[in-house]
């Protein structure tokens, strides 16, 4: 008995002397940063010692650092069934769920380390953020609020607090934010930037012009700000500042239908109109939005001032078939009416027109005298041949 006691006692020194010679080789490797052989070592130690929590940690550290998030979320979870507070595995699982786009297993980790430690403001706000990818904007805006109770000079809970406000069109609260933040710092050009674009949502073009002239050579403007800069200027009728930052805001854009758009009505608005024609045109090939029966439209309008009337019908046309707008038929009727002499199919638009639910009763009026008067004067060309 005596001899087996001892015999157990010379076992459990063995293993302890092995688990310190692979903790040793651990932080050797840890210290080196050679995360392949910390995950290798790792692995030895928790054969010799699973509730070794330092191991797991180092390995799921490193396998993080690697970009292993299999091996990395395995040994956190390992911790977390020993440990399920474990502060590091929470927060390092809750920044692998979001970069996995895991949304609701990162909102659970950073609840439970908020339900631990309800003073940290970065837990807070990155609930904020969280939700918000989730589309719960109460929750989202609850967590925000709490994050800048605790820290209003974070700049990306002000930024998550604003962009709610703005969506909710409570932009006096959205104001009061950055008015406070530029108080703390004013020399925050992202914070200007939010300026600029609260009072764009406004439609107050030109204090954003103010605001992002004021920047102007501090900070090269993205395409969004120019096509924003180009379009309040486009309102406060500086057409040729609109046309020149509306033009900066293609380069390289992927999406440039409304700068094209924009740009159209500007080049209409110093009546040069082949180029306005240019831009609508350019705009349509570009169209995703619902705006593209506007670009027929409009395209169709120059058209036919320009003398155009083939262009003119297949734009009304197309307009027509995007937006199903019963002036579009007038239109039509009117531009057939001038361009072909077999007046047939403007009679056709006319009388479609008549039987319409546009509310102009002139225009009606005026549809139904044209048919009558042309449907007469073909009766009186057919009698004379």
């Amino acid at each position: 008995m005596r001899y087996a006691s001892i015999l157990t006692l010379f076992f459990i020194q063995l293993i302890s002397f092995d688990c310190l010679a692979q903790m040793e080789a651990l932080n050797e490797a840890w210290l080196s940063e050679d995360f392949e052989k910390v995950i290798e070592v790792g692995e030895e130690c928790i054969k010799i010692d699973s509730t070794n929590l330092l191991c797991h940690e180092r390995m799921a550290l490193a396998a993080c650092k690697l970009g292993d998030f299999k091996t990395s979320k395995t040994a956190f979870n390992k911790i977390l069934e020993q440990d399920s507070i474990h502060r590091i595995a929470l927060e390092n699982l809750a920044r692998i769920y979001e970069l996995e786009e895991n949304i609701p297993k990162a909102i659970r980790c950073y609840n439970v380390l908020v339900s631990q430690d309800s003073s940290n403001a970065i837990y807070y706000r990155k609930l904020g953020q969280l939700y918000v990818k989730a589309e719960f904007n109460i929750e989202a805006k609850n967590n925000f609020e709490k994050a800048y109770a605790i820290n209003a000079k974070d700049f990306f809970t002000v930024k998550g607090l604003v962009e709610i406000h703005l969506a909710n069109e409570e932009f006096q609260l959205a104001d009061e934010l950055i008015e406070n933040s530029l108080a703390y710092d004013s020399t925050n050009l992202q914070l200007i930037l939010m300026s600029a674009r609260s009072a764009y949502i406004q439609k107050e073009y030109q204090q954003t012009v103010k605001k992002l002239e004021g920047i102007r050579g501090k900070l090269d403007l993205n395409n969004y700000y120019s096509k924003m800069l180009g379009f309040s200027y486009l309102q406060i009728d500086s057409i040729d500042k609109s046309i020149t930052y509306l033009t900066k805001s293609l380069f390289k854009e992927k999406n440039p239908e409304y700068a094209l758009y924009y740009l159209a009505i500007a080049h209409e608005e110093k009546n040069e109109f082949a180029q306005a024609i240019e831009f609508y045109e350019k705009a349509k090939e570009a169209g995703i939005s619902k705006q593209v029966d506007n670009y027929y439209k409009n395209l169709g309008r120059l058209y036919k001032q320009e003398g155009n009337l083939p262009q003119a019908i297949k734009n009304y046309e197309r307009a027509y078939d995007h937006s199903k707008d019963d002036l579009l038929i007038y239109l039509l009727a009117q531009v057939t009416d001038e361009y072909y002499k077999d007046k047939k199919v403007a009679i056709r638009y006319y009388r479609k027109f008549e039987k319409s639910a546009y509310p102009n009763q002139e225009y009606k009026a005026y549809a139904r005298q044209r048919r009558i008067y042309l449907k007469e004067q073909m009766h009186l060309m057919n009698s004379n041949e």
